[in-house]
């Protein structure tokens, strides 16, 4: 069912979803560590083995997921990877791919630097970049890899893109942001919009 209400003399058009909850399979190259509407979920330090975690989706099916990644050779010394997918419970299939507006990524200093509120649902991301994809998963320098990473993913297989926020030879420290369902209204006044009315409007 489909509710209408007002907020500062706007309406929002608010959409149901059937998905209560999710998993969210992460790997970082080299190492990543994951929220959910702000709490940490999951870390990990081998990109060989991704973390899998579930989370719950609120009654609205709302839920902000945020990933830190660290590579730890400096500047073009190596090549920063990381990729998630998410799976609903509902069967929908979310993963990094250029298809899908929703991810968004900045660079910056180490995490325990960080205090900005970056991973919770009320940070004001419309400065972030779209990320940079690179080889699917099982593909490219990663590639070798995804046998022992099914080990951890298990089914749905990875479908996946190894992405970075601008080339994978630059920052060390990245940051990623993945909205699900419906937006809250944003900092600053601004109204969101829908999944669903940004599919619609493409």
């Amino acid at each position: 069912m489909k509710r209408i209400f007002w907020i500062a003399g706007a309406f929002a058009l608010l959409i149901s979803f059937s998905a209560h909850s999710a998993v969210v399979r992460v790997s970082g190259d080299n190492a990543w560590q994951v929220f959910h509407n702000g709490e940490m979920i999951a870390q990990g330090d081998n990109w060989q083995a991704p973390t899998v975690t579930e989370f719950q989706l609120d009654n609205r099916g709302y839920a902000l997921i945020a990933i830190y990644v660290h590579d730890a050779e400096p500047g073009d010394a190596g090549k920063g990877g990381f990729l998630a997918d998410i799976i609903l419970d509902d069967g929908e299939y979310l993963s990094t791919n250029a298809d899908d507006p929703r991810w968004k990524c900045d660079s910056g200093d180490v995490i325990a630097s960080r205090d900005d509120g970056w991973e919770t649902a009320g940070f004001d991301d419309s400065e972030w970049m779209e990320l940079t994809y690179y080889e699917q998963f099982g593909e490219g320098i990663w590639g070798f890899g995804a046998d022992a990473m099914r080990n951890h993913l298990n089914d749905p297989d990875c479908e996946a893109y190894w992405a970075w926020c601008g080339p994978n030879d630059g920052a060390d420290d990245v940051y990623f942001r993945y909205v699900i369902g419906e937006l809250d209204v944003k900092p600053a006044g601004r109204l969101a919009a829908s999944w669903g009315e940004i599919k619609q409007g493409r």
